[in-house]
């Protein structure tokens, strides 16, 4: 699959039904947001890192590839998607289409893979 470029990315996160979109590290630091930091943004930072260490150990238990994983709040829907050692983070209202959310996920992680190929050649960002 070729690689989308950030145009495409950004056409692709309008036509979602987002509040916003994080893109993080394995430690939830920013590398990419579609809107201005938020107030919750540093719970999203949290949640992030910890989705991401989950997915890892998951993994080491034998209970195969967390691709994504979806938390329901009274007032937001968050999916965390692993495009390891990064983590993509879709904040919706909670009344938001997740299929249509979920149906975007191979675009959104394909339109990252420059970034997440990048990251996992860098030496502070690899996974042990």
């Amino acid at each position: 699959m070729p690689a989308a470029s950030g145009s495409d990315f950004s056409s692709l996160l309008a036509s979602l039904p987002l509040r916003s979109a994080l893109l993080t590290d394995q430690e939830g630091v920013v590398l990419l947001r579609t809107a201005p930091a938020a107030a919750d943004e540093l719970d999203l930072q949290r949640m992030a890192a910890t989705f991401a260490q989950t997915a890892e150990h998951a993994g080491k238990l034998g209970m195969g590839k967390n691709r994504h994983a979806t938390a329901f709040y009274d007032k937001a829907i968050v999916v965390h998607v692993s495009c390891s050692p990064l983590v993509l983070t879709l904040v919706a209202d909670s009344d938001a289409n997740v299929g249509l959310l979920l149906d975007a996920v191979p675009l959104l992680t394909a339109a990252v893979e420059p970034l997440r190929a990048a990251a996992e050649g860098h030496p502070g960002m690899s996974r042990a």
